[in-house]
């Protein structure tokens, strides 16, 4: 799989597209990258373009992204609950709605359009 990061200043927002087989790897590594973006960028709000990804996380790796993304955030002084995301996926809906509750449940932002 492969993602992309940019910040639009603009719009300030940072706007992540992921192509390809989305891992637990990649997933890992696209929060410690987000993550060094909302530090140096100061901003909180994220759009995600999933829509030529496919899911191959299992349901306990959807389950444990949120305190994943917890530690990452609060390993650099950051609240990850202050983050509002929005997640634009074509496929694999049941992944998305899975992950945007149980993210909800942890105290995060997550919508998945």
């Amino acid at each position: 799989m492969s993602h992309t990061i940019i910040y639009n200043s603009e719009e300030h927002v940072i706007e992540a597209k992921f192509q390809g087989s989305l891992t637990l790897n990649e997933a890992k590594e696209f929060i410690a990258e987000f993550a060094l973006i909302v530090k140096e960028k100061d901003c909180t709000l994220l759009i995600n373009d999933y829509r030529e990804a496919t899911v191959k996380l299992s349901t306990m790796e959807i389950y444990g992204l949120p305190n994943i993304m917890l530690d990452v955030f609060n390993s650099l002084g950051l609240n990850a609950r202050r983050l509002k995301r929005a997640f634009v996926a074509s496929k694999d809906l049941n992944d998305y709605t899975f992950y945007e509750a149980v993210t909800a449940n942890s105290g995060q932002n997550v919508k998945v359009f």
